[in-house]
């Protein structure tokens, strides 16, 4: 679609719906880093198992999944506790 085309597309869009739109798309777009923020504070905080938190999230991942995000983390937060002398 060449820019003319898109401006009269866009143009047929009144203000309310465009920003209705866009907070769709921008909720969309951060949900995965929201999702994983949950899980971890989840496990990690509340000490939760992958697999009672993949049943809380109604399986939008894995049990294994979830299970390697929390390892992952781990390792991450080791490796920098370690670099900051702790």
């Amino acid at each position: 679609m060449n820019p003319e085309q898109l401006c009269e597309t866009l143009g047929s869009v009144d203000a309310e719906m465009k920003t209705e739109l866009e907070r769709a798309a921008k909720a969309y777009e951060e949900a995965p880093k929201r999702l994983k923020e949950a899980i971890l504070k989840a496990a990690l905080e509340k000490g939760i198992q992958p697999a009672k938190i993949t049943r809380a999230i109604n399986h939008v991942y894995t049990a294994d999944y979830v299970a390697r995000l929390v390892r992952e983390e781990r390792k991450r937060r080791e490796e920098e506790s370690a670099a900051n002398g702790a």
